[in-house]
């Protein structure tokens, strides 16, 4: 069984960095409006960044608002005129 890579980030530093590298390829995914699962966003950016990078990266995007979790999928969030 293939062993995981160690956890390498040691500050919120190193943490936000990671998430800016990630964070514009999710958003540049999302932006065709098709609400994806996490499974489906890691997967479509598997050659250009590592899985737990985008995971983290679309945890933190929630949390921020820039994407909602909609019944386990991601998508970004309606402009407020169209609410």
């Amino acid at each position: 069984m293939p062993r995981r890579k160690p956890f390498a980030l040691t500050g919120s530093a190193e943490l936000d960095a990671m998430v800016e590298r990630a964070a514009p390829a999710i958003l540049e995914l999302l932006a065709d409006g098709v609400p994806r699962s996490k499974h489906a966003i890691v997967a479509a950016l598997a050659g250009r960044h590592d899985a737990g990078d985008v995971a983290v990266a679309l945890a933190r995007l929630a949390v921020t608002g820039r994407v909602v979790d909609t019944g386990g999928r991601y998508a970004l969030p309606l402009p407020p005129d169209a609410a």
